[in-house]
């Protein structure tokens, strides 16, 4: 009997094994034929590159080119590939309203007129014009790129050298440049990428104001025994009682935090409320606010500046540092940022606005849009506020 119960056990034991693997035969499978190789459908190069979508294009368009040619003439040649066409020319010169919806290769330039409409990809080895009110699906250039105002782009843009948008534009995904991104007053994307990025009046430096540099203010450092800085701490707007120490240099600031006077902040704080700092302070260390975080005009930011709600950069702030807001971000006017060993980020969970000679060396990019600021908005927005 005892025999009987053990065999009844192991094949119950079998049954509910073999019903377990069924569940992740399909994973197991796929992951026999992976192994020692990389996946076809996961490519961990989008992660790690901003041109990734155009690069993607580019790598295309070397297969296509081995197809064979359908026709060919003086100009250039049109390749087949299933129901899409693909010309081939030495040179595109589109007069205003023309439509065209073949994918392009422009081996030298490329220039349209105004309220051009074109459906598919373009890859443009020289530079290129785009007209006024003119529409694309996607575009790679290899040298300058310029758009006249109100282009809309339906996807994505990149160009190997300087690339201008003018006022009005609306790209729907990333914009990338290897060189610089000029940016139009309406210029709207969901990310600018370039080793510069900037708005319309940018002098072209990125320069911190000396003086801001040399300032003499009061360094706020928090130590263990909070009372041998009490009369400083309070003349800065601290209260003692909401100050809390997380680690050997962050702190817990319970409450909303808004500073008397400018002053140098050398430790790290978290504050469990809004938190402003006054004009022309100087922020050396990380600094999160779970409400919103204003950072005061002339004001420079060496650590990174973390918002549960919104981060507003004051005019002609400077930052080094990485920027991140769950709500929108404002860039004011002469803001900078930069830092000497390597490219900084600037993320906003809604919008990002940046209104005008704002500059910086790396990435502006939202999970709504990155809107460039016209004046007239920015001054709305101002009095809006002010009320």
């Amino acid at each position: 009997m005892a025999d009987f119960f053990a065999w009844r056990f192991i094949l119950f034991a079998i049954i509910f094994a073999a019903l377990l693997y069924v569940q992740f035969y399909l994973a197991h499978r796929q992951w026999r034929k992976l192994k020692g190789r990389q996946s076809s459908e996961i490519d961990v190069g989008y992660v790690r590159m901003e041109d990734y979508l155009a690069q993607s294009f580019r790598r295309k368009v070397k297969e296509w080119l081995k197809l064979p040619v359908t026709s060919s003439n003086d100009t250039g040649k049109t390749i087949l590939k299933g129901s899409e066409t693909i010309r081939v020319t030495t040179r595109a010169d589109f007069g205003a309203g023309e439509q065209c919806d073949d994918i392009l290769i422009v081996e030298g330039d490329f220039a349209c007129g105004p309220m051009s409409v074109f459906g598919r990809e373009i890859l443009v080895k020289g530079s290129a014009k785009v007209g006024p009110g003119s529409q694309l699906q996607s575009l790679a250039v290899e040298g300058n790129l310029t758009f006249d105002s109100d282009v809309k782009v339906a996807r994505w843009l990149d160009a190997g050298r300087e690339l201008t948008i003018g006022s009005n534009c609306l790209i729907g995904a990333r914009v990338t440049s290897k060189n610089i991104i000029r940016l139009g007053a309406g210029a709207q994307a969901e990310s600018f990428f370039a080793p510069q990025v900037a708005t319309l009046e940018w002098d072209g430096t990125f320069k911190a104001d000396p003086a801001l540099q040399d300032a003499k203010l009061p360094e706020i450092t928090f130590t263990d025994d909070l009372t041998a800085s009490e009369d400083s701490l309070k003349a800065a707007g601290f209260d003692l009682k909401k100050l809390i120490q997380l680690g050997p240099d962050s702190w817990l600031y319970k409450g909303d935090l808004r500073t008397a006077t400018a002053i140098r902040l050398k430790s790290k704080l978290v504050v469990k409320g809004d938190c402003e700092f006054s004009e022309g302070s100087i922020v050396d260390a990380d600094v999160r606010a779970d409400g919103t975080l204003d950072i005061g005009p002339n004001s420079w930011c060496r650590g990174n500046l973390v918002g549960g709600r919104d981060i507003n950069l004051g005019a002609n702030s400077r930052f080094s540092g990485v920027i991140h807001a769950d709500g929108s971000v404002q860039m004011g006017r002469g803001t900078r940022g930069f830092k000497e060993d390597g490219l900084i980020v600037v993320y906003a969970g809604e919008i990002l606005r940046v209104e005008r000679d704002v500059a910086i060396k790396g990435k502006l990019a939202a999970g709504g849009r990155v809107i460039v600021e016209s004046v007239e908005a920015a001054q709305a927005r101002a009095a809006t506020k002010r009320a």
